[in-house]
């Protein structure tokens, strides 16, 4: 059993492996952000996570992405010179600022979506329906495990100092 599952998850870092190869070539990176598309996967995620989920403060983005504060001003002013995102005060205290896609931003969301939804069905053209749900399945699952593996390590990190 304990060679087995060695084997399993040998092949599993292999393969995670090779997805980071695949997906950071530049032909990947503009079939699934849209041709036009000339930010950072940094940025993308960002422009992303505010159009799906809304307005956020700016600390909670610099914990979701695992970045100090000063970092994600950065990121999010050179987003904000693109016209991609804006900033304001936060209604309930106003020190605390909150970033928002803009109709630029939400556009180019919608776009590289787009994009990546027609890149993914050509890439699994010759994929059953019931395939891509197990293939959808298990990476829904394996995001989850990471969102919590990477969390609980932060917290572990953070008690320590």
């Amino acid at each position: 059993m304990r060679a087995e599952r060695n084997d399993t998850v040998t092949v599993m870092a292999q393969m995670m492996s090779a997805l980071g190869r695949l997906t950071s070539r530049s032909r990947m990176r503009r079939e699934l952000a849209g041709q036009n598309v000339k930010l950072s996967p940094t940025d993308m995620w960002l422009v992303d996570r505010v159009s799906e989920f809304g307005p956020a403060r700016m600390s909670e983005l610099a914990t979701w992405q695992s970045v100090d504060r000063s970092t994600m001003t950065t990121q999010v002013s050179r987003l904000e010179k693109l016209g991609l995102v804006q900033r304001a005060p936060a209604p309930e205290d106003r020190r605390a600022i909150v970033v928002s896609v803009t109709e630029a931003g939400r556009t180019l969301h919608e776009e590289s979506r787009a994009a990546a939804c027609t890149a993914f069905d050509s890439m699994l053209a010759d994929w059953t329906d019931q395939e891509r749900q197990q293939l959808t399945e298990s990476l829904s699952r394996l995001v989850d495990s990471l969102e919590k593996h990477l969390s609980t390590k932060s917290e572990d990190h953070s008690t320590e100092r």
